[in-house]
């Protein structure tokens, strides 16, 4: 048995190794030029859509949700691949705790994963602000939605390396399809009483919740995003520990797309 302190140490040195890895990819660029073109988008259709101001805010937010599952698959797509191109040796051959290859390079991941999403988020505030002349949220209320989104995203993240590790490129992307549809489908009336349970939708959903609560429909709003919370917690503890269970025995995978 090893002790916590190394396997801490192993971590670190994975985590670092993973780093290293994705440095000359395009995973690191994809993560600053997929929200830096979201903004610019968005902020050239605002300038002249008839839209109010928390109409903009909430229908931006609601279309990073939407499109987070399809490029998070495709991101944890290219970072399998890497690994496949080495057959799997830098990824499952050096390590002493068989869970820390992929629980570093989640983190690592979803770490990328945040960055992009307070760029997005926070990117968007500033130019909006400039845009409209006036701040209709603090700096505090943005920093809450990029969190709530990133909320979805880790999970996502780790999904979609499962999808790709066991299965294959194709398979997550046609998960990430989906995920994108139900998304958009269950931010409607569709997605009542089952939205909670589908990661891909809790970003547009608390999202909403939260601008609803600071516009002043503050009781029923916290209501429903307590309830919800607990509901995304339990899912996400089964979703972790079933991955994180199956990962110790895999061995690699042969398949090719």
């Amino acid at each position: 048995m090893f002790s916590d302190e190394k396997k801490k140490r192993e971590l670190y040195r994975n985590i670092q190794g993973e780093l290293w890895k994705m440095r000359h990819t395009w995973i690191p660029v994809l993560h600053i030029l997929i929200p830096v073109l979201g903004i610019l988008v968005f902020l050239y259709y605002y300038s002249f859509a008839a839209w109010s101001d928390e109409g903009k805010i909430s229908g931006y937010i609601q279309v990073l949700s939407i499109a987070f599952p399809l490029i998070i698959s495709g991101i944890c797509s290219m970072s399998v691949e890497m690994e496949e191109k080495g057959c799997f040796q830098t990824f499952l051959g050096v390590a002493v705790n068989r869970r820390n290859p992929l629980l570093a390079k989640w983190i690592v991941l979803s770490g990328m994963g945040f960055a992009a999403i307070l760029l997005a988020v926070l990117g968007f505030a500033g130019g909006f602000r400039a845009l409209s002349g006036k701040a209709a949220l603090s700096a505090g209320q943005y920093l809450a939605l990029a969190c709530v989104l990133w909320m979805e995203g880790a999970d996502l993240y780790l999904l979609h390396l499962f999808l790709n590790l066991a299965f294959s490129k194709s398979i997550s992307l046609c998960v990430g399809t989906s995920e994108l549809v139900v998304s958009a489908l269950f931010l409607t009336g569709l997605g009542e009483g089952r939205w909670q349970y589908f990661p891909c939708t809790w970003g547009g959903r608390w999202g909403g919740y939260l601008l609803q609560y600071w516009m002043g429909n503050g009781a029923s709003s916290a209501e429903y995003m307590t309830k919800s919370l607990m509901i995304g917690m339990a899912v996400s503890l089964l979703l972790w520990s079933g991955i994180f269970l199956w990962f110790p025995s895999y061995e690699g995978r042969q398949s090719k797309d």
